[in-house]
């Protein structure tokens, strides 16, 4: 009977685990408001961005493959940085975006392409989407008179945007702690007898 109840305690809390990981998240449908002249989006992007720079892209990183995939998983792109217009960034980056335009992700972002990026920070991430000022720095040249000259990087910053842990992930923990300290007190409690 306690042999029973243990294997059916540790079923139970594999299965919370592999549910707790496949809950789905919120979905968004992107919608851009039309940004007008170039020059009054940069003062716009400038007022409301944590961050605005150039950077040549040193990597990208898709997301993980899960069993349930989203348009809004985010993938993770690293920039060499080479301007900054605003915010105090070190020399190499990491932005954030969805995947997928149909959640406003930018997906056209190539390794050893320079871009103008405009980010906004987000749970300690700079992340960017298809509606910011974010663009091919080849075909940004009125963005960037308009910018100015703009400043260097700081030599020893550390990259901004590391990640932060999912709440997905958080949970699963938490649920096979759970699920191993049952197993542990149901075994204390049979050696006792």
């Amino acid at each position: 009977m306690k042999r029973s109840m243990s294997i059916f305690v540790l079923c139970l809390a594999v299965l919370m685990t592999g549910w707790l990981g496949m809950v789905p998240s919120a979905a968004h449908a992107c919608s851009c408001a039309a940004p007008g002249s170039a020059q009054k989006q940069v003062e716009d992007e400038l007022t409301r961005k944590s961050a605005m720079f150039a950077g040549l892209v040193s990597q990208v990183k898709q997301p993980a493959w899960k069993i349930s995939m989203s348009s809004a998983d985010k993938v993770k792109v690293t920039f060499e940085v080479s301007t900054v217009w605003k915010g105090e960034l070190g020399k190499t980056v990491e932005v954030y975006t969805a995947r997928s335009s149909a959640s406003c992700g930018y997906e056209n972002f190539e390794e050893g392409k320079s871009y103008i990026v405009s980010a906004y920070l987000q749970e300690g991430q700079l992340e960017t989407n298809i509606c910011d000022l974010t663009k091919p720095l080849a075909s940004a040249s009125e963005e960037v008179a308009i910018l100015g000259d703009g400043y260097p990087p700081t030599p020893n910053q550390a990259a901004v945007g590391g990640g932060a842990a999912s709440i997905a992930a958080i949970l699963a923990a938490a649920a096979a702690l759970i699920a191993v300290s049952a197993v542990i007190i149901i075994r204390l409690r049979r050696s006792k007898r």
